[in-house]
């Protein structure tokens, strides 16, 4: 079973080294649209696979980080972060060229991160996983990621390097906040614990084994 939960940002880069003179050499911003891609082997209590509204908590938080942000390749000339640095309250250093494909790995590594630091309390499947993200730069071009891809694409450091202005940690990195816990505190995050309101098998598998005709009482 795979789920799609799709969220947005607003969002300012320079892609350095591309073909795209405008891209590589001006300052430019996107409305993205990220696509999150949840697959898991069985369904929780409800009959879900992961509840959209649990998305809205730190994977929500993360992406909202990026929003109405400036991010930057930590390789680009020191003159230029400075200034970066110096004029936006709202930036985020990246170890990598941030191009929507680098963009999606990340995202998906990073959904990952939250997921595995995170307690799930309603039956979920051990094996649930981000296991793609599509990242629309624009309305006519987007990246698409899998796992597969993180084999020759991706280093896994590259979560740890990220750095982050003051204003984003103060806002989401604070002390105590569940986004803190998983990416600096090495802690575990619980989900809440829903009330059981009906005593069934939410997917009928196994309760209408017998039932062999439509039943139109």
């Amino acid at each position: 079973m795979i789920i799609r939960k799709q969220f947005s940002v607003e969002m300012g880069h320079i892609v350095r080294n591309c073909s795209s003179a405008r891209c590589a050499h001006s300052q430019h911003g996107h409305s993205a649209i990220i696509e999150v891609l949840l697959e898991g082997s069985k369904l929780d209590n409800a009959g879900m696979l992961y509840d959209f509204g649990l998305m809205k908590g730190t994977i929500k938080q993360f992406i909202d980080m990026f929003d109405h942000c400036y991010v930057f390749w930590d390789k680009d000339d020191p003159e230029f972060i400075e200034y970066i640095k110096k004029y936006n309250e709202r930036w985020i250093s990246l170890p990598f060229n941030p191009t929507a494909e680098m963009l999606s790995l990340m995202f998906m590594n990073a959904i990952n991160w939250i997921l595995t630091g995170t307690i799930k309390n309603n039956g979920e499947t051990s094996d649930l996983r981000c296991t793609g993200v599509i990242y629309h730069e624009t309305a006519t071009g987007y990246a698409q990621c899998s796992l597969a891809d993180n084999n020759n694409m991706w280093c896994p450091e590259n979560i740890h390097a990220m750095k982050f202005s003051p204003a984003i940690v103060k806002e989401q990195f604070a002390a105590g906040s569940e986004l803190r816990m998983i990416f600096v505190g090495l802690r575990n995050v619980t989900n809440p614990e829903p009330f059981k309101q009906v005593n069934a098998n939410p997917t009928g598998i196994g309760e209408n084994a017998m039932q062999t005709k439509l039943d139109l009482n």
